[in-house]
């Protein structure tokens, strides 16, 4: 039941589970559920944490565009942009 649930629902947290298991008569703790998922090959993994830009961080950001809103084209060829591929 544990991993069906969370192939189905990648987002459902250990809490979750131990609350689905007690309603259905199961009592297991946050750590088999751990080791269970682990077991099966399904690795648990955190969303990063990413600071909110500052008010300063705005503003100059919004300075820089609009500084170089009317820049020609080819002023943009010579910067070397980070693609994912």
């Amino acid at each position: 039941m544990i991993t069906r649930t969370v192939s189905k629902n990648p987002g459902t947290t250990r809490r979750d589970l131990v609350n689905d298991l007690q309603r259905a008569g199961t009592k297991v703790t946050k750590a088999t559920i751990s080791n269970t998922l682990r077991r099966k090959g399904l690795k648990s993994c955190s969303a990063r944490r990413v600071p909110l830009l500052k008010p300063v961080h705005v503003q100059a950001r919004l300075k820089f565009a609009r500084e170089h809103l009317d820049d020609p084209e080819e002023d943009w060829e010579n910067v070397i942009w980070d693609q994912d591929d």
